[in-house]
């Protein structure tokens, strides 16, 4: 999940949880406001009732025949007014109430005012209702608009904070990931300071390319190591081979002292494959090679097929070339894409069964064109596809030949045409080894 989300998520969650919260106070401010309100109503309708009371006499509102009780409500019932003679009261006492009342065989729930007052040297109750769902219509309206409007304000604050989120962290997602994801090599790292207000930022870019720059220095130092101890050990290799070669011919040597020479001549000449392995790599690294040749792919490929032939015949392998006459290679080294695709033919040979076939062909799709070597030998398990192009790495240690460089050559060249390699296999059936070329490099 990207930042600015986590970000707006975390903020969103906050809100969520101070929207409950004041959703809890809202409500009960609510119910409060409108219990009061409706107590301060019946308190005006007590104090005009007792009002009309004192100016025109209690007994004008007293039943006629009974002369103890007067009630009155209205079409709706939503409120009432009662007047009735009490002896157990005490005078000038008001109370609120919440109950149920029957009137004309039907209960209602009321907020009631009860008031005792004294006329005339006689106690009545006063009881003036006002129906409690009414106040609960008025209380559920408040409580949904004020629910609107936090969800619309929360709903606001999480788009708002996204975009800040977003504008905030547009240095780190515009420029710093995409140098990072970007950087093939160090030598081609993007150096270059972003332009930002957040010293964060600003931090994090320069550590960035400080830790790029020694990173460089590293790999600089590293490939002139090799490359200047692989080239002082051909000295005293060469010298070694042609003392060996000397022995060989001018001394008359018993089979086993010729035997054990000859070991020795193969193991230097092992060697001297390595070290030419390790020059190779490291030139490719320090970039020594041009990049500016037209290669016929077809041409190359029928040259490598030539070259390798009868390596393949021996091994009973058919060779099979798929690769259209007309794509040319634009912008490219041609001895080092030799050497790639050699590479890769040798070892499908190498790693094939008998009676098996390597085919060399072609694909491309809107943004990649590929270069396929595939073969149906003998496979690579899946823990160790992620291994193959390790150094000295050999798979199949069974095989004598081969000291674990051909595809580690076969990376490096790739990484130098700014390509990708891929690799699938079926263990036991076949593998395919898929080159992708940006099409910009392919006519």
């Amino acid at each position: 999940m990207r930042l600015e989300l986590k970000l707006a998520l975390i903020g969103a969650i906050s809100k969520i949880v101070i929207f409950l919260i004041l959703f809890t106070i809202v409500q009960q401010m609510i119910d409060s406001l409108a219990l009061r309100h409706t107590e301060k109503d019946l308190i005006k309708m007590k104090d005009k009732t007792m009002l009309t009371v004192r100016k025109i006499g209690i007994k004008s509102y007293l039943d006629a025949e009974q002369d103890s009780a007067f009630a009155s409500y209205n079409i709706l019932k939503d409120e009432y007014i009662s007047i009735k003679l009490d002896s157990k009261v005490i005078p000038e006492q008001m109370t609120f109430t919440q109950e149920a009342r029957i009137i004309e065989g039907e209960e209602f729930d009321y907020r009631i005012l009860i008031y005792t007052f004294e006329i005339d040297h006689q106690l009545y109750t006063l009881e003036i209702g006002k129906n409690i769902q009414l106040i609960y219509s008025l209380d559920k309206t408040l409580k949904s608009i004020s629910v609107s409007i936090i969800l619309i304000v929360l709903l606001i604050t999480i788009l708002f904070d996204l975009g800040i989120f977003k504008y905030l962290l547009h240095p780190l997602n515009r420029t710093i990931i995409p140098k990072l994801k970007t950087v093939v090599n160090p030598e081609t790292f993007n150096y270059s300071e972003i332009d930002s207000t957040t010293s964060d930022f600003v931090y994090l870019n320069t550590t960035i390319n400080e830790l790029m720059h020694k990173v460089n220095d590293i790999l600089k130092t590293q490939r002139k190591f090799i490359g200047d101890v692989s080239h002082e050990l051909f000295t005293p290799i060469s010298v070694m081979q042609s003392k060996l070669d000397n022995v060989l011919v001018s001394e008359k040597l018993s089979s086993e002292t010729e035997r054990f020479i000859m070991d020795q001549q193969k193991q230097l000449m092992r060697l001297q494959h390595i070290i030419k392995a390790l020059l190779l790599i490291s030139r490719i690294g320090n970039d020594q090679y041009a990049k500016n040749d037209t290669v016929s792919l077809r041409e190359l490929t029928d040259e490598i097929i030539s070259d390798i032939e009868e390596r393949a015949l021996m091994s009973n392998i058919t060779l099979e070339n798929r690769i259209a006459e007309e794509i040319t290679l634009l912008n490219v080294n041609r001895y080092l894409i030799y050497i790639l695709l050699f590479n890769l033919v040798s070892n499908a040979i190498k790693y094939n069964k008998d009676g098996g076939y390597v085919k060399i062909s072609h694909a491309s799709d809107e943004t990649n064109f590929f270069i396929i070597v595939e073969d149906n030998g003998i496979g690579i398990e899946a823990e160790n596809l992620n291994l193959i192009f390790n150094r000295f790495k050999r798979i199949d240690t069974n095989k004598e030949e081969g000291q674990g460089l051909g595809l580690s050559i076969a990376s490096s060249i790739v990484a130098f045409h700014d390509a990708k390699i891929e690799v699938l296999s079926a263990p036991g059936e076949s593998s395919q080894f898929k080159i992708c070329f940006p099409l910009k490099n392919i006519k």
